[in-house]
């Protein structure tokens, strides 16, 4: 019994040569999550509290409307607090990991708290205003989804061009009454 032919060695040579050129020109794998970071806890409309959330490797911001409790949770975790949640997790043998913002949906984002213990990963779902709320508080890691930051983040140059649309360009000055 011979080697092998040298027919079937050129041939597998000449699919590995293939796969590696496929592999070579096809277009760079988007990245499965973007990281975050806490930038600042603003009150819009009525009161209503919205955490903003920047890009770690990037300039894009992220506005997540929360609930007033996950406000003021997130409020005393800035100032060296910690809430019952991430203790409860971590007298029970866990960890929070990260918190993800998954998807939108009409009823608003999406997400997701995961938790370990020892080897074992488990990932809950949860409203992202939960989930940002208790990994700011563990002092866990944020990541997004890159499709939910497509949709609905926002960079400072997108505020300057929408800015630029509102501007009237009538020159003809207002009418002064009453002079």
């Amino acid at each position: 019994m011979g080697g092998p032919r040298h027919s079937f060695v050129a041939l597998i040579l000449v699919a590995c040569a293939t796969g590696a050129l496929c592999r070579a020109l096809s277009p760079a794998p988007r990245p499965e999550t973007v990281e975050l970071k806490f930038t600042e806890l603003v009150r819009v409309h009525g009161g209503q509290p919205v955490l903003v959330l920047q890009e770690v490797s990037g300039r894009r911001r992220l506005p997540v409307p929360i609930s007033r409790a996950e406000a003021a949770l997130i409020e005393r975790s800035l100032k060296g607090g910690r809430g019952l949640e991430p203790q409860s997790v971590e007298a029970l043998g866990g960890r929070v990991l990260r918190a993800s913002i998954d998807g939108i949906s009409r009823e608003g984002f999406r997400g997701h708290v995961t938790l370990g213990a020892g080897f074992r990963e488990l990932r809950v779902e949860a409203a992202a205003g939960e989930a940002l709320s208790l990994a700011l508080q563990a002092g866990a890691p944020i990541v997004a989804d890159p499709a939910v930051l497509d949709a609905a983040a926002f960079s400072d140059g997108d505020l300057q061009r929408r800015a630029a649309r509102n501007l009237s360009t009538d020159p003809t000055p207002a009418p002064v009454l009453h002079i």
